[in-house]
């Protein structure tokens, strides 16, 4: 299944193959790729190693300059061999390289999700292998693979939510130390172990009588899985810091900088009233807002009538980043897939929340074919039509995250927990 679904991803990009990723056909055919637009627009095309060079804008952290350059390598190597078969189009070499290896990477994702899926609801749970279907068929990670790297990052994730339920604290940390190297998203991961280390701790000291929780993930997997993560963390950026410390920073200063982007919460107000807010303004509220949700995760957790499950906690903490994240890009819609594979695996919630997903990614590329002053107006999406989009799509991860949510809550309406074999009842309580 998984293998289908990139002949068709791959497929979905194929105007843009042939024609090159450059005017209004680009947003037409939703094939537009920062992979393809940046190996030229930051001179990946000259010097392979730009993004380490000092002298180059590369707005990634470390790891996805890497993999960008070790791609353009290959595509200076095989463009030389070739005899220049590739003439010019050398960034269609570079993304079919990006594209492979990327491939790989989304079926290490299947496999991993399939060995963790329903492994996490007590020492008796059963695995549910085959909700990695919703990964393996998943039209979000169709359409948004071959756009930007983040698929490294959510499998790098998906590795360390793996290794926390196995009980490999230290590999998981360091999981999130490879996944945050990549994109700052899998960080995350460490506020929901908190959550339910700080959880451990008040049941222990009897703060929270009459509560219960598995004493499975306490202090001590918490100060495990920080080191490993921090330690990760700091083997990969060292050297690029070392080498060139502008080069390095570039990702968090422009992070830091960036007002509005497009498709976020900021960019429908801005649209809305033709002003928004200042680059400022929309740092403070979008951390502000991020941090109360972050809150509410914590109050959620820890007065559940049972101990959540991680990855519960964690893609309601990814979800509340993503809506009020200063951009909102297409592709950032892969990184719940996987989370919704492993917390809340329905396939009505899941095709759902895809749908709009889709919508949104086909309303951005008409919105900015809707820009250009030689656009076919039959061929575009107004202001209006494209906000209805972004709120709808951020609604529907409302409502995964209100699943998820219930879920906690009634912990008998947890479809995973619900496969815990009913002679062990004082496992599904986590009385063990």
């Amino acid at each position: 299944m998984t293998v289908g679904m990139i002949l068709l991803s791959a497929l979905s990009m194929q105007w843009c193959r042939v024609n090159g990723w450059a005017g209004d056909g680009m947003n037409l055919y939703g094939c537009y790729s920062d992979i393809a637009a940046l190996y030229s627009a930051r001179e990946l095309d000259q010097n392979p190693w730009a993004p380490f060079s000092g002298e180059h804008w590369f707005e990634y952290p470390v790891l996805t300059g890497l993999v960008a350059a070790i791609s353009a390598v290959f595509t200076h190597v095989l463009d030389a061999l070739s005899v220049g078969y590739w003439g010019a189009r050398t960034e269609l070499l570079h993304w079919d390289i990006s594209f492979l290896l990327m491939a790989g990477v989304w079926i290490l994702l299947v496999l991993t999700v399939m060995r963790t899926a329903g492994r996490d609801a007590g020492p008796s749970s059963r695995p549910r292998p085959w909700d990695a279907a919703i990964v393996a068929l998943s039209p979000a990670i169709l359409f948004g693979a071959g756009i930007n790297w983040d698929l490294w990052a959510t499998g790098a994730l998906a590795l360390a939510i793996l290794f926390h339920v196995r009980g490999r604290h230290l590999g998981a940390g360091v999981m999130v130390g490879v996944g945050v190297s990549f994109k700052i998203f899998p960080l995350f991961l460490l506020g929901a172990v908190l959550v339910l280390a700080l959880r451990h701790e008040l049941v222990r000291r009897g703060l929270l009588g009459g509560r219960s929780s598995s004493g499975r993930v306490g202090l001590r997997e918490l100060g495990l899985t920080a080191a490993g993560a921090a330690g990760s963390w700091l083997i990969i950026n060292l050297p690029a810091m070392l080498a060139s410390w502008d080069s390095w920073q570039q990702f968090y200063a422009y992070s830091a900088q960036r007002g509005a982007g497009n498709s976020s919460v900021w960019h429908v107000w801005l649209l809305a009233d033709g002003q928004g807010l200042t680059a400022d303004q929309v740092s403070f509220w979008s951390f502000t807002l991020f941090l109360l949700c972050c809150l509410a995760v914590l109050a959620l957790g820890l007065c559940a009538p049972e101990e959540p499950r991680m990855v519960q906690l964690l893609l309601l903490i990814v979800a509340a980043f993503m809506i009020f994240n200063k951009v909102y890009s297409p592709q950032f819609m892969i990184w719940l897939v996987p989370l919704i594979a492993l917390a809340c695996p329905r396939w009505r919630d899941a095709l759902i929340w895809q749908v709009f997903q889709v919508l949104h990614f086909w309303a951005i590329w008409m919105y900015f074919l809707g820009q250009q002053p030689e656009a076919v107006p039959q061929h575009t999406l107004g202001e209006g039509i494209f906000m209805a989009a972004v709120i709808a799509q951020f609604a529907a991860t409302g409502y995964i995250m209100l699943q998820v949510i219930l879920d906690i809550r009634r912990p008998e309406r947890d479809v995973v927990r619900a496969d815990v074999p009913e002679s062990r009842p004082e496992e599904r309580r986590g009385g063990l």
